[in-house]
């Protein structure tokens, strides 16, 4: 059974992609959001130091990052996951949908990271609290973003919904991102700093959590 579930998880993975390429454009306007976002600020601050690189480089995230996943569930029609019910346990579409969107999001923020490596420099300095703080962040803004976008698509709204309901979940996830980030940066010296990993870890374990409980209940609406 369970490698049923895990090729069902790769078929539906394989058809978002698909899906993606099929709207190139609506990818690349994305990625082109994030990019000239990061030269508009650039030219702006001319010179961007490590305290400013840190806030900037998760606001940028956040933001291209709900652009990247608001259409996750609200561009399927209710007829589509009709057709979806016949075929799939929701438990591997939701999973298969979270990986994908993952994923997504950590592309763009290589893209991010390398145009502000390009314009400002790279001033991290422990490469690997970053690295892990980042991935840990980025699957926590997946969680949320794309919970709420099962929300928003069983409510028959659109992204307006998912903005204002994203918004205030992820905040505990960024605040933690920014004290990790500012640690790895050696703006701040805490010792203690990978017990704000492991928090932001159960940050996201809670959200996944619910996500699994609840996202059964909202799939048969």
């Amino acid at each position: 059974m369970a490698d049923m579930n895990i090729v069902k998880i790769k078929e539906i993975f394989i058809k978002e992609v698909t899906v993606e390429f099929r709207q190139r454009f609506a990818v690349g306007g994305i990625f082109l959001f994030a990019a000239t976002t990061v030269f508009m600020i650039f030219k702006s601050f001319n010179q961007i130091n490590p305290r400013e690189w840190t806030i900037l480089i998760w606001i940028i995230m956040l933001f291209a990052g709900l652009n990247a996943v608001v259409k996750s569930f609200l561009q399927e029609k209710k007829e589509t996951y009709l057709y979806y019910y016949t075929l799939f346990d929701p438990i591997d579409l939701l999973l298969s949908k979270l990986f994908y969107n993952f994923v997504f999001l950590s592309m763009i923020f290589v893209v991010i990271l390398l145009f502000f490596g390009v314009f400002s420099g790279f001033p991290v300095k422990d490469f690997s609290l970053f690295t892990v703080g980042s991935l840990a962040g980025i699957f926590g803004i997946s969680v949320v973003f794309t919970f709420v976008s099962i929300i928003s698509a069983t409510d028959n709204s659109n992204s307006t919904l998912m903005s204002i309901l994203a918004l205030p979940l992820v905040l505990p996830i960024v605040l933690l991102l920014l004290k990790i980030s500012a640690v790895s940066v050696r703006l701040l010296t805490d010792t203690a700093v990978m017990q704000d990993v492991y928090l932001l870890l159960g940050v996201d374990s809670i959200l996944f959590g619910a996500m699994i409980m609840l996202f059964p209940s909202l799939w048969k609406s």
